[in-house]
């Protein structure tokens, strides 16, 4: 796929973004909350596309990130669309500048005994960002970012879209069937064989969910799925997991999760893949920590189907009102569900460690350091990577749209 591929897909995007996330229709007559924030720093890294001893390549220059979160609320739901914009410079290696684009909106409706939830999100961006993912949490609890395969050869940009609608009917008091789905496609603008490779996942799960007391429940849940990977062809796996979960009066989460699925390879041959998750999402005042680590099958851009281990940490600190210690954690491990394929196993790991300081209610200071580290089975392509940040950060005061009365 190449350049001119996907200027008429990410039009089509960004008018279907703007058509669900501008203010329109029903939600004109609503109050709307916009809230801008601007990142705008400097960026140095040792090396940039984390390459193996001998082909280093080091970067420094600025970097701005900015995006508008636009929501509104209504009595039995809400809306929200964020359209954000990251780009970097780099002075000595203008080769590597890059300029990405994502979007992100959710609808959420809480009927009398049905509650709709729809999440959408939309990425455009240089390969460097999204093969190599940093320690940021932008899922749920328990939730398993996919895709990446670690391996940037030379500059590509990749294209994502994925939509997750998922649906909760009250049976009684204490029983309630989940019915959720998951559409992702991943493009790029020229296919590598064996290292970022075109395709798409859609899964359906449903569940049967049993509150055993105030605070927690157990879910048995089904699921199946389907991987179409342009180099393999299309691979169908049905599984059944167990789940028990709690959320206390704070709205502290955790969770427990096994399982197994049954993988059928376009070979012909079926292999068994055990699942299991588990994980915490404390919340106390302006401090919070999330942590899960969770086993799940999925494809990988390295053009097979996988299983990955996946572990998140990321804790935000208030040390005092004005200053907050941020870290973050990610480690993966990627093996193949078939034993004939030539996947080289993968590991993987990412952390960081910063302050940010807020001297005005809109500005914060931010310095961050992170160190990356890959090994591949072998280990002729093993790298690891440091680098820093400083940045100042622009969020003002939330600005309210009022009714149309």
């Amino acid at each position: 796929m190449n350049a001119s591929t996907h200027k008429p897909d990410l039009r089509r995007a960004i008018l279907a973004a703007l058509a669900l996330g501008l203010p329109c229709g029903a939600w004109a007559d609503v109050a709307w909350e916009f809230t801008p924030t601007v990142e705008a720093g400097y960026l140095i890294d040792d090396n940039y596309r984390l390459a193996q001893a001998g082909s280093e390549i080091e970067v420094s220059g600025p970097l701005v990130d900015a995006e508008l979160a636009m929501r509104t609320l209504t009595q039995r739901g809400e809306f929200s669309f964020t359209p954000r914009v990251r780009s970097t410079y780099f002075p000595d290696e203008t080769d590597l500048d890059s300029t990405d684009y994502f979007g992100a909106l959710e609808w959420l409706h809480n009927g009398q005994r049905v509650t709709s939830r729809v999440r959408g999100d939309f990425a455009l961006q240089d390969v460097v960002n999204s093969e190599q993912p940093d320690a940021g949490v932008d899922t749920d609890l328990g939730e398993v970012d996919i895709g990446d395969g670690g391996r940037v050869l030379t500059r590509n940009e990749r294209m994502r879209f994925a939509v997750r609608p998922d649906f909760r009917f009250d049976l009684s008091p204490r029983k309630e069937i989940q019915i959720g789905a998951i559409y992702t496609d991943v493009s790029y603008d020229d296919q590598i064989e064996g290292a970022q490779v075109d395709f798409n996942l859609k899964e359906l799960t449903a569940g049967l969910v049993s509150r055993i007391n105030e605070r927690s429940t157990l879910t048995t849940r089904v699921r199946g799925a389907q991987f179409d990977i342009e180099t393999l062809g299309t691979t169908d796996s049905y599984g059944a997991e167990l789940e028990w979960s709690t959320r206390s009066v704070s709205e502290t989460r955790t969770f427990l999760r096994a399982g197994a699925q049954n993988v059928s390879l376009p070979s012909g041959a079926d292999e068994t893949a055990w699942i299991a998750g588990g994980g915490i999402n404390w919340i106390a005042g302006r401090n919070e920590l999330l942590a899960d680590i969770v086993r799940s099958v999925a494809p990988s851009s390295a053009g097979v189907v996988i299983t990955r281990d996946q572990l998140r940490m990321r804790l935000t600190r208030a040390m005092t009102p004005r200053l907050e210690l941020l870290a973050g954690l990610r480690g993966i491990h990627d093996d193949e569900v078939d034993d004939a394929s030539a996947f080289t196993a993968r590991s993987y790991a990412t952390a960081d460690l910063g302050l940010q300081w807020r001297w005005q209610e809109e500005f914060a200071f931010r310095i961050a350091a992170d160190y990356t580290w890959q090994e591949f089975d072998g280990g002729e392509d093993d790298a690891n990577s440091t680098g820093a940040m400083l940045s100042v950060i622009y969020q003002p005061q939330q600005r309210l749209r009022p009714r149309n009365d």
